[in-house]
């Protein structure tokens, strides 16, 4: 198997590359063309830290069969993360060729990409001001994505550490078109904007009815059972739209409702059959007379398996 590390690629795909794979999974799987299985999670405590593990499988039968693996050493509690690898082992089944390629960087933009397509999926057009909730590599990532995807005047930003806030406005001012605002609190952050993007591993929910009032469309990038950002009332009372349900009911937010026996109050969107919407059925527009407004995400190898096309194609041009 050959090793593609990200050095290889990295510079080569922009923002505007994972949109497309990233809206490319979410079309196929809604169109059934993708396989994407639930995830296999575990999570184990070794000494001081959490190991954490993913297996993220997805095969698009008779072209390319993908399955992407994450391993950490975390502490939620104290949002460190200590050590972490991430790869995709590839096969194109046509040619037979397999790969094993880096995937710290495809994770990072394609959950970017995610987020902003999901508010583009719920919103469609008039989307001005968006909040972006945390600093780190997802976050910076969901702020370019937004920037790429919509014509916006203004980006916010916060996080808990003023040099944190900081480093990010260095690093990202000058990659964003819109203007860039860094905000001392979520309250300030979120105040008058059209869309909240979330992606804080907190195991205590930092937003609330509350603080979305007003607010049209919120983009949760959720963790595992962990983490926990949004409160129960905010999912009981806007429709939600969530990619793999088998996942989401394992996150924080769907396991806290469970423990406290209100899963069946959280209003997953449906169809007019009755039936649960997810990601892929939004963006092939079967949203019908649902209304939801907050999309739930948890990453799917469908993601990966596209952004791997995408580079093996790319670097083969």
């Amino acid at each position: 198997m050959e090793y593609l590390r990200e050095e290889e690629f990295e510079e080569r795909f922009s923002m505007g590359d994972f949109l497309g794979a990233c809206h490319q999974a979410y079309e196929l799987y809604g169109q059934g063309v993708i396989e994407n299985p639930p995830r296999d999670e575990l999570v184990e405590q070794r000494g001081e830290l959490d190991y954490f593990r993913l297996d993220m499988p997805a095969e698009w039968p008779g072209k390319y069969r993908a399955r992407k693996i994450i391993e950490e050493f975390s502490n939620v509690g104290e949002g460190r993360l200590a050590k972490r690898e991430a790869y995709i082992e590839f096969e194109d089944l046509q040619s037979g060729k397999e790969l094993r390629i880096d995937a710290g960087f495809i994770t990072d933009m394609r959950t970017g990409a995610a987020g902003a397509l999901g508010i583009k999926y719920l919103a469609g057009v008039g989307i001005e001001r968006v909040a972006v909730l945390g600093t780190g590599r997802i976050s910076r990532n969901l702020a370019l994505a937004c920037d790429g995807l919509f014509g916006l005047e203004e980006i916010r930003c916060t996080s808990r550490k003023a040099e944190n806030r900081a480093a990010f406005a260095e690093a990202m001012e000058p990659e964003l078109k819109a203007s860039l605002r860094m905000a001392e609190s979520i309250e300030a952050c979120v105040d008058g904007v059209e869309a909240v993007l979330t992606a804080v591993p907190t195991p205590e929910p930092i937003l609330t009815g509350a603080l979305l009032e007003g607010i049209g469309y919120v983009a949760v990038i959720a963790g595992d059972g962990r983490t926990r950002q949004v409160e129960s009332e905010v999912l009981k009372e806007r429709g939600v739209v969530v990619d793999v349900l088998e996942q989401a009911q394992k996150s924080g937010e769907f396991r806290f409702a469970g423990e406290a026996g209100e899963m069946d109050e959280i209003r997953l969107a449906r169809s007019a059959s009755g039936a649960v919407l997810n990601i892929g059925d939004v963006a092939c527009g079967r949203l019908g007379d649902a209304a939801p407004s907050v999309v739930y995400l948890t990453g799917m190898g469908a993601q990966d398996l596209c952004a791997a096309v995408m580079v093996c194609q790319g670097l083969a041009t």
